[in-house]
């Protein structure tokens, strides 16, 4: 089964989340979102076949923070990231510590763990999860990964070009893992900072 995302990640639908974090009591988690995943779309006219955990080549716990902007609004979360020669696992908390979401990625199945007072309109786990893929996953993994968009790496940073046009960007510490990451989605106007803190097992 084919389950292709058309929607990009928009920070705008998290700022009434935000505000859910704060105001909300805490609530048992509903059932787990289980689904099979190929593609996502990222842009229009280009997409992204999701590669395996292993492809990412290192196996990486960190501790992040997360801030987006899109327009004149932006919003900060924490995150913990945890990848592993067969899965991905993401687990975001709100600004009290509160578990939010938890994103299981394995075998091409994406299972998501949502807390019941989030609402309805939070963005698709899958676009999260293909952001984060294209901050992180090397270079030509990503370039046999993507459909309709050719990948440049130089000097840290990576250009996502349709046509010759560039619909994402994104700027890389040397170590992305303990440093910073930011990701510019020019084609759907939205800006994700990413910091990085790596755990010790």
């Amino acid at each position: 089964m084919i389950d292709v995302y058309d929607r990009p990640i928009m920070p705008r639908a998290f700022f009434p989340l935000m505000l859910v974090f704060l105001l909300a009591g805490c609530s048992a988690a509903p059932p787990p979102d289980d689904r099979s995943v190929e593609r996502i779309v990222i842009a229009p006219g280009v997409t992204l076949r999701l590669p395996a955990a292993g492809q990412l080549g290192d196996a990486v716990e960190v501790a992040q923070m997360v801030t987006a902007r899109h327009g004149g609004d932006s919003f900060s979360f924490e995150g913990r990231l945890s990848v592993q020669a067969d899965h991905l696992i993401l687990a975001t908390t709100d600004g009290l510590g509160r578990r939010a979401m938890t994103v299981h990625w394995n075998e091409g199945r994406l299972s998501v763990e949502k807390a019941s007072w989030l609402p309805g309109n939070v963005p698709p786990p899958a676009n999260m999860l293909a952001d984060i893929v294209l901050m992180y996953w090397p270079a030509e993994v990503l370039s046999a990964a993507l459909d309709g968009a050719a990948i440049e790496e130089a000097g840290g940073i990576r250009r996502l070009r349709r046509d010759g046009a560039v619909v994402v960007e994104i700027y890389r510490d040397a170590d992305p893992w303990n440093g910073a990451v930011a990701l510019t989605n020019l084609a759907w106007d939205y800006h994700v900072q990413v910091g990085s803190t790596r755990l010790t097992p």
